[in-house]
């Protein structure tokens, strides 16, 4: 009967006294904090979401220079003047920035560059235009344009293990002839 007794008061010891077996209120320290997790995370999926927006319009933005430089054929070639060339190079940068939400055309926060290259069957890189009096290397060159374009995308707020720009980078290269 001792051993019982002693046994009762160790329990009663060890047991929570009544005013810290109430519960109430849990539930809202509880959902709380997991509020903070699951906003934290859908701020994370946002900003990265915006990311991958914008990688999809600088695609898209791409694609409408080179469909446009196909619709509009570029004059470059030994019957075209550098002039041409260069205007033709001008248009098609327009066109990327026009079909885009987020370029504004200045050279020096957007990285957009147009480039007219020539390889021969081989793959073998040859001028466009012949220079004075020299014979162009390959008779049926093949004239490339592509177009690429870089931006850096600022995350909302800085992540562990996430630079503070992310760069992205949109090309796309197409046969003119």
């Amino acid at each position: 009967m001792m051993l019982k007794h002693l046994f009762a008061r160790v329990v009663s010891f060890l047991s929570p006294a009544p005013a810290l077996r109430d519960e109430r209120g849990v539930i809202s320290v509880e959902t709380a904090i997991i509020g903070i997790v699951l906003s934290g995370m859908a701020i994370g999926v946002t900003d990265f979401s915006l990311a991958f927006t914008r990688q999809s319009e600088m695609s898209n933005a791409v694609r409408a220079g080179v469909q446009f430089a196909l619709v509009r054929r570029p004059s470059i070639g030994p019957s075209a003047d550098e002039q041409d060339s260069i205007i033709s190079l001008q248009t098609i940068r327009q066109a990327v920035i026009n079909s885009s939400n987020f370029l504004d055309g200045d050279p020096g926060t957007d990285k957009l560059e147009a480039t007219v290259f020539c390889q021969c069957p081989d793959s073998q890189p040859v001028a466009c235009v012949s220079e004075a009096g020299t014979p162009l290397a390959c008779a049926q060159r093949r004239t490339f344009l592509q177009i690429t374009l870089r931006n850096d995308y600022t995350p909302i707020f800085n992540y562990p293990l996430v630079p503070e720009t992310i760069p992205l980078e949109a090309s796309n290269s197409v046969r003119l002839n």
